[in-house]
């Protein structure tokens, strides 16, 4: 923080009472984010991918227990670090991609993002139906890589669509959905344990998972071209 601190201008110009000016600046800064489309389709594309993302979070270990015939006990450990490491090599190799390919292509974060989101469709099949060692940690290595390229370009992604005075509101606004979203299908896979189609219910969210790539791909593509023409 001391490093980071701006340095205090010699002349003060802000008035003591802004409150009104305030008020207007954050309803009208709502009232922009609300009408960009593209907007609209970050946040679905963002909430989305965040139910299979808080749903491994939770109860990955479970499924492993489940399905492996473990312990908890090591479970846990298992899961946790298979995702951890190859949620941080995806964020590596998802930044590091996304900021070459942008430098020829300006669809090129949201084609990175693409292909990690794709890799996480695949791997939570194989997650949900997998019951042998091998195939389940490939399954959540892969979920995590895609997961993690999904991730490290979310921001860069709302910078090409949202103007700089509103990257702050607009990012709390998919991070609020985010957790929403998680307290979803936190509850929802806590019901499906109990009923003994946990990873059933894991392999289903392909499918959401696969609808918002398409609508990602389809409508943020168009809004990048028409951008560039204009």
């Amino acid at each position: 923080m001391l490093f980071l601190s701006d340095h205090r201008e010699a002349k003060q110009s802000a008035p003591a009472d802004r409150t009104g000016s305030q008020k207007s600046t954050l309803f009208s800064g709502l009232a922009v984010l609300f009408s960009n489309v593209a907007f609209w389709v970050i946040l679905f594309y963002f909430a989305i991918p965040s139910l299979p993302g808080w749903g491994i979070k939770n109860w990955l270990p479970t499924l492993f227990s489940t399905a492996l015939n473990i312990e908890m006990s090591l479970a846990g450990p298992l899961s946790t670090v298979t995702i951890a490491v190859s949620s941080f090599l995806g964020v590596i190799i998802g930044g590091t991609l996304s900021d070459r390919w942008v430098q020829t292509n300006p669809r090129g974060r949201i084609y990175t993002s693409a292909i990690g989101l794709g890799l996480t469709i695949p791997a939570l099949l194989l997650i949900g139906f997998s019951h042998t060692l091998f195939s389940i940690l490939a399954a959540a290595f892969c979920f995590g890589a895609g997961y993690g390229m999904f991730d490290a370009n979310n921001m860069p992604i709302l910078c090409q669509f949202v103007s700089a005075k509103y990257r702050a509101t607009a990012y709390g606004m998919m991070n609020m959905t985010g957790v929403f979203a998680g307290a979803f299908i936190t509850d929802f896979l806590g019901k499906a344990t109990d009923a003994g189609n946990l990873g059933r219910q894991f392999a289903m969210l392909s499918v959401v998972v696969l609808f918002a790539l398409i609508v990602q791909l389809y409508f943020l593509g168009i809004r990048v071209q028409r951008d560039v023409k204009n």
